[in-house]
């Protein structure tokens, strides 16, 4: 795995869940593949230790992946509609393949798994356990990125196709992001596995059909039901970061009648932070309790916090959670099925990445609305009295509270990595 956001809290626990069960964990971390570029600290090393898995650190290189030189492709050059720049910047991490290939080969051959667990944007390493011949379980921490009949196109977070022409829409936008993937992710990912001796693909997807598993880390109820889905794909749930999570203390008194809004946008560094000021001024005038949570990448300092409203830099969702009646979000997956898991319904303004997507699908389920990150205060204040007043919203998301009860991801994870391990 790499060091990047959501995919951590997501991933580790099924970690935990294999070292649980008995089994030795190793799980070889890398830097951020994306344009963050974040490097693996110490507090990640010290996350996956304390999962009880051993951590191996990716070694330094001499040239950064995404320092080569190579040309962003579009439709025609450079260019792709705004909508799908999305899908442009995750091809990119393809260029990391490579890297990947050569040393989790290497790893590999040091100590011969009987089964390897992958990130699903670390094409080379996948590449890299089909050259080995060992059974590799890839994790996806997004819905479904790769283009799926009767689903529509990941990126411009569309809601699902209505009549003729919107069935066109999607078969236009599915063109659109494979052709965008195979001009940015087909060379790279082919010059890893030239590196590994095996023959060249014809589009970077289908390096996922190599794989005995493609384990998709939300729930199916949550998702749009593909026409047909690739064999060795499974919906699982989503695995939650909860163990060990300390009580907490609303920063009110008890008797305070007014409803708990709870926002959070991002724990990393997504130019949020002029919206979350504007988050602020929309809360500032409501009779509700705002608690924001900044995470490190924001200083409090920075802000004009009104009365009702008090920030902190990092508190458990899952602690803050049953006592919130609505959450503003960017929309992570791990946020958006932790808030879903507890029934409470979500203001969406989608920054970057799978948010997008992420929200139609809220929307999708009637369990929230959706903004735009330009968002006025005012238009950002309609929408959360939208969701306090109108139950229908609590309602879809207390229904889906009841289907995610009943899912355990990171338990649903270990069972199919178990299931696809090399005989002794």
């Amino acid at each position: 795995m790499f060091q990047g956001g959501g995919n951590i809290p997501l991933i580790l626990p099924v970690a935990a869940r294999l070292v649980a069960r008995g089994h030795q964990v190793r799980i070889v971390a890398g830097p951020g593949v994306r344009a963050s570029r974040l490097p693996v600290s110490s507090a990640f090393l010290g996350r996956i230790r304390a999962t009880g898995a051993t951590a191996v650190p990716f070694p330094d290189l001499d040239t950064h992946p995404l320092d080569h030189g190579t040309p962003v492709r579009g439709l025609i050059g450079s260019w792709v509609p705004q909508a799908f720049r999305v899908v442009q910047r995750e091809a990119q991490t393809v260029l990391w393949a490579p890297a990947w290939a050569q040393h989790f080969s290497a790893e590999l051959r040091k100590a011969p798994p009987d089964v390897v667990v992958i990130d699903f944007v670390l094409l080379g390493a996948i590449a890299a356990a089909e050259a080995a011949d060992i059974p590799a379980a890839v994790l996806m921490h997004t819905v479904p990125s790769r283009p799926l009949p009767g689903v529509p196109p990941y990126g411009p977070g569309l809601l699902p196709a209505r009549g003729p022409l919107g069935l066109l829409r999607d078969v236009l936008g599915r063109a659109i992001v494979e052709r965008v993937l195979v001009r940015n992710g087909r060379p790279p990912l082919n010059r890893a596995r030239g590196l590994l001796g095996l023959p060249p693909l014809r589009s970077p997807v289908e390096q996922y059909d190599r794989a005995a598993r493609v384990l998709v880390l939300t729930s199916r109820a949550f998702d749009y039901q593909a026409h047909r889905l690739p064999p060795n794909v499974r919906h699982v749930g989503t695995p939650f970061d909860d163990a060990g999570v300390p009580p907490w203390t609303l920063p009110w008194p008890t008797e305070d009648p007014r409803p708990l809004v709870l926002v959070s946008l991002s724990t990393l560094e997504q130019g949020q932070a002029a919206v979350m000021q504007r988050v602020m001024h929309a809360l500032a005038p409501l009779p509700v309790r705002g608690l924001v949570t900044l995470g490190p990448a924001l200083d409090p300092a920075q802000f004009e916090t009104p009365p009702n409203v008090r920030l902190e830099v990092f508190v458990p969702h899952s602690a803050v959670l049953p006592h919130a009646t609505a959450m503003v979000t960017q929309c992570g997956l791990g946020t958006v099925m932790k808030a879903l898991a507890h029934g409470v319904p979500l203001v969406c303004i989608p920054l970057v990445g799978d948010q997008p997507d992420n929200a139609a699908r809220v929307v999708a389920r009637g369990a929230g609305v959706r903004l735009e990150r330009d968002g006025t205060p005012e238009e950002i204040r309609a929408a959360i009295e939208c969701v306090l007043a109108r139950p229908g919203f609590a309602d879809s998301a207390r229904r889906m509270a009841q289907i995610l009860a009943k899912e355990d991801g990171a338990q649903t994870a270990a069972d199919e990595i178990e299931s696809v391990l090399r005989p002794a």
